[in-house]
């Protein structure tokens, strides 16, 4: 059950950032938050992590809805207990619905973070892209710590 709040507090999260990004700045406009560091730059992304497979859409739905599922059941299996696990299949889940909702509203994901130095920038990403890296690490810590392999 903690997954599920979790997921439910990374989805509106995700939802209430991209919401004040578009409604207080225009596609493209970049906001200085850290000079040389970190800026806001609202873009959409057509394709999926670093703009690959773009303008797949209905693959990613198709996969997305899958993975939603499997984190859920999973959520209240027995592999799913513990804290780690339920905290990692929170940020999943909740990653993934908050991107998968912008696919289906707008065909396009929502990306607002921007982080670059010098003459390297790394691409754009929201609060769901990071509740799912953190969730990946999670699982991977977890693992780590178990050595219990199927719990992947």
């Amino acid at each position: 059950m903690p997954a599920l709040i979790i997921a439910a507090l990374v989805l509106l999260l995700d939802w209430g950032t991209k919401w004040l990004v578009m409604d207080r700045m225009a596609e493209f406009q970049q906001v200085p938050v850290i000079p040389g560091l970190f800026s806001l730059e609202f873009v959409y992304n057509p394709g999926a992590a670093f703009g690959i497979l773009r303008h797949q859409q209905w693959l990613f739905i198709l996969i997305t809805s899958a993975v939603v599922v499997v984190l859920a059941v999973l959520a209240f299996r027995k592999e799913g207990k513990g804290t780690l696990m339920q905290v990692a299949l929170g940020l999943l889940l909740g990653g993934a619905l908050g991107n998968f909702i912008d696919r289906v509203r707008w065909g396009k994901v929502v990306d607002f973070f921007l982080l670059y130095w010098k003459n390297w920038t790394f691409p754009n990403f929201n609060v769901a892209d990071m509740a799912i890296t953190f969730g990946v690490g999670l699982l991977i810590l977890h693992v780590l710590r178990t050595g219990e392999k199927e719990h992947l």
